[in-house]
């Protein structure tokens, strides 16, 4: 059935230029006179015109599309180049080029001039731009392009369809945060620590990616001068003060907003040189350990852009021991409940809930039972002091 459809749709346009041909020269020859003879030598031109049109093979040599600025974040806007180039010179009077998207968020995007119309004419390479404002966080997937070229009226055309997958990934949108350093559990009591880690600095164990702000005694100068990449030494840990954060990826009204908590928290303690781990708790639990560089920061950001809110999320933290080596875990949710109060107050030594709400919730009464978890209401429209803010008495 659908080889007869595309058949149908090849030659219904030739048959069509061919009916015209035929119809106006009958019509001159019959019927006679200055007029009808006049009606024929004018549309004769065009109607030959849309008959070689429909022997002329045409293809596309290649396409490219280039999306400016390569890295985006939610709510930003981005520019779209597309590059056709075709194959012959042959001459058409104009083409109808419509971009094939595979992403309901983008297709619910404002995108203006999705389609656009370009007279050709000779050229073999031409170009199309457009914008695409506010684009949401998450994956958005383009599939190709139809090209479709007409004549002059519209009397025959060609459509190519072509393959050019190509992902726009937009990253959640990174808030400016303040960074104080948390309260570090250490083997004898507790204590402020200017640092997330204090090092023994007499003994290296490894070798890291460098990270701005590293000292400069703590460069590998020998490994520098091989691969001409900066490396820190790793030095043995004396006192821990890993932390955990734990994003809570059930529904919400909040949900985009969890995320982008959760994003700005972990830049904010990457750039402050804070020794942090990553767990998603969606259908696959996922772990990122030890982030410490841009690099290990990026692959966070991918998992974030990605991450789908989940209907009636449950809390599974299936890996006790990981929840015994940190010091500190930090829960981002929406929504706080005595069930996972429970939860958190019988699998770690020490937690921080950030509870992303527009009204402060009234403090539950199992909160007393555990002194080692503490509730922070978040205002979503406000990240900058969060930091500072838990650090008061």
């Amino acid at each position: 059935m659908k080889k007869w459809r595309a058949l149908f749709e090849k030659s219904k346009h030739f048959l069509l230029v061919s009916s015209l041909m035929l119809i106006t020269f009958c019509y001159a020859m019959f019927q006679g006179g200055f007029v009808s003879w006049f009606v024929f030598f004018t549309v004769s031109p065009f109607l030959l015109y849309a008959f070689i049109f429909q022997l002329v093979r045409e293809d596309i040599y290649s396409i490219e599309r280039k999306i400016e600025p390569s890295r985006v974040e939610s709510g930003q806007s981005v520019n779209v180049t597309i590059s056709i180039e075709r194959k012959t010179r042959f001459p058409f009077a104009y083409i109808l080029v419509e971009e094939l998207v595979g992403s309901q968020m983008l297709v619910q995007s404002k995108i203006q001039e999705k389609d656009a119309i370009k007279f050709v004419g000779f050229k073999k390479a031409f170009h199309w731009s457009y914008t695409l404002d506010s684009l949401p966080r998450g994956e958005h997937r383009y599939l190709g392009a139809n090209i479709i070229f007409y004549d002059f009226f519209g009397w025959a055309k060609k459509r190519i369809q072509i393959e050019k997958e190509q992902i726009v990934l937009v990253y959640p949108r990174v808030h400016e945060m303040k960074y104080a350093t948390l309260q570090a559990k250490l083997d004898v009591g507790s204590m402020m620590a200017p640092y997330s880690i204090v090092k023994d600095t007499s003994m290296a164990i490894g070798l890291r990616e460098y990270v701005p702000g590293d000292r400069f005694s703590w460069i590998h100068w020998k490994s520098f001068a091989k691969t001409q990449t900066l490396q820190s030494k790793e030095f043995e840990d004396r006192q821990s003060q890993e932390l955990l954060l734990m994003l809570d990826e059930g529904a919400s009204p909040l949900f985009e907003e969890k995320i982008e908590l959760a994003a700005s928290m972990l830049k904010a303690i990457v750039q402050g040189r804070g020794d942090v781990s990553f767990v998603s708790t969606g259908t696959k639990t996922k772990m990122f350990t030890s982030i410490q560089g841009e690099k290990q920061l990026d692959r966070v950001m991918h998992h974030l852009a990605g991450v789908n809110p989940i209907e009636n999320a449950e809390v599974r933290l299936r890996d006790q021991q990981v929840f015994q080596r940190v010091a500190t875990l930090l829960y981002v949710t929406s929504d706080i409940s005595d069930e996972l109060l429970h939860t958190l107050g019988n699998s770690v030594k020490s937690c921080i809930c950030f509870v992303l709400a527009q009204q402060t919730q009234a403090q539950s009464d199992v909160i007393k039972r555990y002194k080692h978890i503490q509730v922070v209401h978040v205002d979503p429209t406000d990240y900058y002091h969060l930091f500072t803010e838990v650090m008061k008495p």
